[in-house]
């Protein structure tokens, strides 16, 4: 079991924009309660339909069975991709023993981090890959 103390929590996603593409990169979107404070990210975790059949602002979430074909990239206010094409497949809890993924807490700008597709699969316009951060204010 992981026993994770969470300080806050948020819903993001970021949709594929267009007929999707292999490499292409997909931003994450801008997020109010977020976009004015940079963050500190410790932990992050993917879902797929499974998990959550539709995303907050109703958009369809990529299918399990299509989960593989996404790589994750975050990178922290200088830029700098500190985690670098991370499959999303094993960033969903239920295929790794439940446990969510934990970093070194970075500051990041949220907007400035991205999936990328390796495989499109079924996955169409205006899917969404939808992650939980987890993360604390920068001062708190």
């Amino acid at each position: 079991m992981n026993n994770l103390i969470i300080k806050r929590s948020q819903l993001v996603q970021a949709q594929i924009t267009g007929a999707p593409a292999t490499g292409r990169r997909y931003n994450f979107q801008e997020v109010p309660n977020l976009s004015r404070n940079n963050i500190i990210l410790y932990g992050y975790e993917c879902y797929t339909r499974t998990e959550l059949a539709i995303a907050p602002d109703s958009s369809q979430v990529v299918a399990s069975a299509d989960i593989d074909g996404v790589i994750v990239t975050w990178r922290d206010i200088n830029k700098v991709e500190f985690v670098y094409q991370q499959p999303a497949f094993n960033l969903v809890r239920s295929n790794v023993g439940g446990f969510v993924t934990m970093c070194k807490p970075r500051i990041i700008n949220l907007t400035d981090s991205y999936v990328q597709l390796t495989s499109v699969g079924g996955i169409v316009a205006n899917d969404v890959v939808v992650f939980n951060i987890y993360y604390q204010l920068v001062g708190e």
